[in-house]
């Protein structure tokens, strides 16, 4: 996806709503006193320009292509019209600066040159920061319950995702068992490591990598084979986080009130997202918010409420906050 185009020295620009054209002879003159090429400065911070936003817009489309979800033209487009004001900030302070080389070193101003030339690393910095930050946002916003990563409680298709997991756990031990059993019945007749890999392979469907990997010995082991203790825990720990929240999802959303010094505060066990949260009338003072910080709770904008993770941990430490509030 191509928003931006650099052609005949004038960047034109095309997001959603937003438009912007410069031309290099309009920001020319605030390179003059810092190279003696000002129009080929001019050039190379709109080409820099435009291939920033170029980038950011491909980055855009190629996430939400992964996530089998629309374009997000006003996510590319708020981009846009930040960045561009931010780099025309940047420009304004670089243009302050001054090079004695162009200037001349007679009477140069060099405290006030320094200061100049921190305040254009700062804007130049905020560019940096900007991008970062809104590769950040639209890669959360397209995968709101992570990529590749552990499986968030909270996640729709959390059950689905574990039973996947257990699965190809449990298929990985059966095939590692498998391979040992091959492994050593060829020990027995002094096969060389090149059959015992062909045979695991073909026997057991492991990869060529895989199966070598358990057959050729590495200077610090003894035996080959493959041990499967870390797979068996592994599979034990999905499959008690599987009755975890099948549990979860079969208890489904509670809430009860309870007076407090605070008010009448909402407890709500809310399955869907998998969090504990307690729902204040008003905005606690700063004792109590003192209490839900030092209990593990965190204010979410997006659901009005003070929360956190929906385990018996969690239970236990809403009970000591209303019994902490209680008191008050």
């Amino acid at each position: 996806m191509k928003i931006a185009t650099f052609e005949n020295n004038i960047l034109a620009v095309v997001a959603g709503t937003f438009a912007a054209t410069i031309a290099a002879e309009d920001i020319e003159t605030q390179f003059h006193a810092l190279t003696h090429f000002p129009d080929r400065r001019a050039k190379s911070e709109l080409a820099d320009l435009a291939e920033r936003l170029n980038q950011f817009a491909v980055h855009v489309v190629e996430l939400w292509n992964e996530a089998c979800a629309p374009i997000p033209e006003p996510e590319i487009e708020t981009f846009a019209r930040r960045h561009v004001e931010l780099t025309q900030r940047y420009w304004a302070a670089e243009g302050r600066c001054m090079n004695w080389f162009i200037t001349g070193p007679a009477r140069f101003p060099v405290a006030r040159n320094e200061k100049r030339m921190r305040i254009s690393d700062a804007r130049r910095a905020d560019l940096k920061t900007h991008e970062a930050i809104a590769r950040k946002a639209v890669r959360r916003k397209a995968f709101p319950h992570g990529q590749d990563e552990p499986i968030r409680s909270g996640d729709p298709a959390a059950l689905q995702k574990i039973m996947t997991r257990i699965e190809a756990t449990a298929l990985a031990i059966d095939q590692m068992k498998a391979a040992n059993v091959v492994i050593r019945r060829m020990e027995k007749d002094l096969a060389t490591e090149e059959d015992m890999v062909a045979a695991v392979v073909a026997n057991t469907g492991l990869t060529e990598e895989a199966a070598a990997r358990g057959i050729k010995l590495a200077p610090w082991q003894l035996r080959r084979g493959f041990s499967t203790t870390n797979s068996r825990a592994e599979l034990r720990r999905r499959q008690q986080r599987l009755a975890v929240l099948s549990r979860m999802k079969e208890r489904g959303t509670r809430s009860q009130e309870l007076e407090t010094s605070a008010g009448a505060v909402e407890i709500k066990e809310n399955a869907d997202i998998a969090r504990i949260q307690l729902i204040f009338p008003d905005k606690p003072d700063d004792t109590t918010r003192r209490v839900l910080k030092a209990n593990g709770f965190r204010w979410s904008p997006s659901q009005g409420a003070w929360q956190r993770h929906l385990n018996e941990a969690g239970r236990y430490a809403a009970q000591r906050v209303l019994k902490t509030i209680s008191a008050a």
